[in-house]
């Protein structure tokens, strides 16, 4: 009998390290103390440090299970970001006293990466409603402007399997889809053939490394009056994948409160278009990739919901009915004539 999915194999398990270790930790090798506050993490238990100076940091403690190799290539992103394209406004890596990124915490049996970044100020999209068009533009141009940043960037670490990569096979696990709630799989089975067969056409396309994860909650305005991105936030889904699919990520969050699901997905584009060209096999995969996510992060949430530690399960649960909204909403649109919008929409912005 083939071993069920447990929630190391999809880096779903978040340590809980304790208060007094993680102030030890960060006197040792940062020589920092302060205010701890959490901070939710899917893989990483995450901590937000305000010393008595006013400074504030992420500590980000990597779970057993994790490999040190994943660390050090998020941190080699970021620094590879700083050099690339400095006014980019991104997390920067804290240098242990020693000079070393990553840092080991030991526990009983094994140990964890251990790492600090900076902490970015601002507003997420979470709560920012239906964008205007000209603010969608500006989203897709955030995220375009990262992936063109990351063009030629490799580290050895960057084919490590990530279950949020949308060529990641967990789109068509089975487990993931017989485990579904009974609304999950009413919600979704009609679009599994759809979906499984978009993901598998990922293969033919342009791949690099990238973000992976420009949702609402990743992305920062200044303040909730304004809409421009100030910055982007967690790099713990970056990963050498397709980059029409770094595209749908985004699109697939920034759809989801909009009266007009079409004609945001195509601003999206127009902005990510601007700085990181795509060709016609993307676009003409588009639609069906933000299909695509949407029904993978029901899976993925789904799994959490049942697996997830105590304090996790709340926030997790509050997801799911936003996932099957938006899949109910999207699936429902007739993706050729998506497809001919956004090639309309692509044209027009060259000529």
């Amino acid at each position: 009998m083939t071993p069920r999915l447990q929630p190391s194999d999809l880096r779903f398990d978040p340590p809980e390290v304790n208060e007094d270790i993680r102030r030890a930790l960060l006197r040792e090798h940062w020589g920092i103390e302060g205010t701890l506050d959490h901070l939710d993490g899917e893989r990483d238990q995450n901590t937000r440090v305000t010393t008595d100076e006013g400074d504030v940091f992420v500590l980000k403690i990597a779970s057993v299970s994790e490999d040190r190799s994943v660390a050090e290539f998020q941190c080699a992103a970021l620094e590879h970001l700083a050099r690339a394209d400095p006014e980019l406004l991104v997390p920067r890596v804290v240098e242990a006293i020693s000079g070393e990124s990553i840092v080991n915490l030991q526990s009983d049996t094994s140990s964890m990466s251990a790492r600090l970044l900076t902490f970015l100020p601002g507003v997420t999209f979470d709560s920012a409603g239906a964008l205007t068009p000209d603010a969608l533009v500006g989203v897709g141009a955030s995220q375009g402007r990262l992936a063109s940043a990351f063009c030629g960037f490799e580290h050895h670490a960057a084919a490590n399997f990530m279950a949020w990569s949308l060529d990641s096979g967990m789109v068509a696990n089975d487990e993931l889809w017989t485990d579904l709630s009974a609304k999950g799989r009413a919600c979704a089975t009609p679009y599994r053939e759809r979906v499984e067969s978009a993901a598998a056409a990922l293969a033919g396309t342009r791949r690099q490394i990238v973000h992976n994860d420009g949702h609402r909650g990743n992305l920062l305005r200044g303040t909730r009056d304004t809409t421009d991105v100030i910055g982007v936030i967690d790099f713990g889904d970056i990963a050498e994948t397709a980059v029409i699919a770094d595209l749908a990520i985004c699109g697939a969050s920034f759809i989801d409160s909009h009266p007009d699901q079409c004609a945001a997905l195509c601003s999206i584009a127009v902005g990510y278009h601007s700085v990181m060209p795509l060709d016609l096999n993307e676009v003409d995969l588009l639609a069906d990739l933000v299909l695509t996510r949407i029904v993978l992060g029901l899976l993925l949430v789904e799994y959490q919901a049942r697996h997830a530690p105590a304090h996790r399960l709340a926030e997790i649960a509050g997801e799911l009915p936003n996932y099957r909204a938006n899949l109910s909403r999207w699936g429902k649109l007739d993706p050729r004539a998506t497809t001919e919008a956004l090639h309309h929409q692509l044209d027009t912005t060259e000529r």
